[in-house]
């Protein structure tokens, strides 16, 4: 049986789909270089790939039929664009204002192309000691800053 049969969710890593190949129509367009998401965290906005010496195309997410685990298909070629723009890691705080660390990375439903819980990283050696942390319950601020919901069990390891 496979996963969709079982009803359970096929999810993938931001980063680990980087470097995928970008198939159109049974052909490689490109690599992907960057996954876009929408300011509130939630949903993908669209990808990025380098095309070697075609440049660097951008493919909105309505183009997107899956984000798999060897590819991903598209129903376009995607339009010509310029480098993909810096995503620095987001700043986390909690409800109190208090610094929780960075987002690093995000889990994103291959078929429904939506963010399901977010990567929190607490620093270097917390990283190597405990790991890095699944956030579930999340919220965007005006400036930028991710709130953590603590209160709810919002994380797990």
């Amino acid at each position: 049986m496979t996963e969709a049969k079982k009803g359970v969710k096929a999810m993938r890593s931001a980063r680990s789909m980087l470097g995928l190949p970008v198939v159109c129509g049974g052909e490689a367009v490109g690599r992907l270089a960057q996954v876009r998401l929408d300011d509130s965290l939630t949903r993908v906005e669209g990808v990025y790939l380098y095309c070697g010496l075609a440049g660097t195309r951008y493919i909105e997410c309505a183009d997107l039929d899956l984000l798999g685990e060897v590819a991903v298909l598209s129903r376009s070629r995607g339009r010509r664009t310029g480098s993909p723009p810096a995503q620095p890691p987001r700043r986390a705080v909690g409800p109190d204002g208090a610094r929780l660390g960075a987002v690093t990375d995000a889990l994103i439903d291959e078929q429904a192309l939506t963010v399901c819980s977010l990567e929190l990283s607490r620093g270097y050696l917390e990283d190597l000691t405990r790991g890095r942390t699944r956030v579930c319950h999340y919220s965007v601020c005006p400036g930028g800053e991710v709130l953590i919901d603590q209160t709810e069990g919002g994380s797990e390891s």
